[in-house]
């Protein structure tokens, strides 16, 4: 069994609604010029691709009896990929203020911890044209090795697409 170390147990016992205890990022990307694929179906292939590189992708807890022990993580047999990577678009005009308070209520919310630890956005509807990516990971599941993993995965990704 693969439990939590004490530091990562801690983010989970510490979490409430008020102090979500994950980390996330925003990208802004212009996509090539004469892009005509679509976006958030070659993100998700592509991230389907390099998921091994990175086990937060693929790996979700479960709980030990009586919670006697730290939690342990698990393979996830059911990953769901449209769950955890999913779209958005921004009224018009789409501009910066819209996008940071979709981010910041997108932030807000727990991780579904029946689950892997993850969630990405695909939003669109930007004025400038660009496409903003937000993605946001467990801190119990996201160290700096793991945050450097993940980080390869994602980077390799939108590189290709």
């Amino acid at each position: 069994m693969n439990h939590l170390s004490g530091l990562d147990a801690a983010f989970l016992y510490v979490e409430t609604p008020e102090t979500p205890m994950h980390v996330g990022g925003l990208n802004i990307f212009e996509l090539p010029p004469g892009y005509e694929g679509e976006f958030l179906d070659n993100l998700r292939t592509h991230i389907a691709q390099r998921m091994h590189l990175a086990p937060v992708f693929q790996r979700k807890l479960v709980n030990m009896p009586f919670e006697l022990a730290n939690p342990i993580w698990v393979a996830d047999e059911d990953l769901d990929l449209e769950y955890h990577i999913r779209s958005t678009v921004l009224p018009k005009p789409g501009n910066r203020a819209q996008l940071d308070k979709l981010v910041g209520r997108l932030h807000s919310s727990l991780l579904d911890r029946s689950r892997p630890l993850w969630e990405m956005y695909v939003i669109e509807g930007l004025q400038s044209g660009q496409v903003a990516f937000y993605t946001k990971a467990h801190h119990s599941g996201v160290d700096g090795r793991a945050g450097t993993e993940h980080a390869t995965v994602l980077s390799l990704s939108l590189l290709h697409i």
